[in-house]
């Protein structure tokens, strides 16, 4: 199984990126083959300005994984433009295949943001989601490490899952 995490945060103190990295581990300790992209090491840039070399890379990337993990800061409610820049312009290769989500907010009343993108995932794309979204808050964390016991076993119910399902679905 090869899945991609795609950390969609461009902040250089990511709260999702820790959880991408978490995920990561849990994968690669039960033999998934994991590549976990920042995209803050990207260039991007949104479709009416030339496509950049970095967009050709990620959009192989997410052609030749067999499912992906996002992982997601949530802004105002909603995806950021970066997230939103890489899935009208990068995500064609997509389609039908296996996501979840990994989401950090600064508190605990936007988990409805997830929604948004669960609709262009699954309308647009043809996407099977997971049906467990990890939802995680400023409390959650101690500087860059994660203090809440709870989160903690909930990314490793969400890497069981995502790996049992992932592997039936290939």
């Amino acid at each position: 199984m090869k899945t991609l995490i795609i950390s969609s945060s461009l902040s250089p103190n990511s709260r999702s990126f820790i959880l991408c990295q978490t995920m990561e581990k849990e994968l690669t300790n039960k033999g998934v083959n994991v590549d976990l992209v920042k995209l803050s090491d990207y260039e991007i840039n949104p479709y009416h300005r030339p496509r950049t070399a970095d967009m050709d890379t990620l959009a192989q990337k997410i052609t030749e994984s067999d499912n992906i993990i996002i992982g997601m800061g949530i802004y105002n409610y909603s995806i950021s433009d970066a997230l939103k820049i890489i899935l009208d312009n990068c995500f064609g290769g997509s389609t039908g295949k296996f996501y979840g989500l990994l989401t950090a907010a600064g508190g605990d009343k936007s988990f409805l943001a997830t929604m948004n993108l669960t609709q262009i995932c699954m309308n647009q794309y043809r996407m099977i989601q997971l049906p467990r979204i990890i939802y995680a808050t400023g409390s959650d964390f101690v500087g860059d490490d994660i203090s809440n016991e709870d989160l903690l076993e909930r990314l490793a119910s969400f890497a069981n899952e995502f790996y049992d399902i992932g592997t039936k679905l290939l």
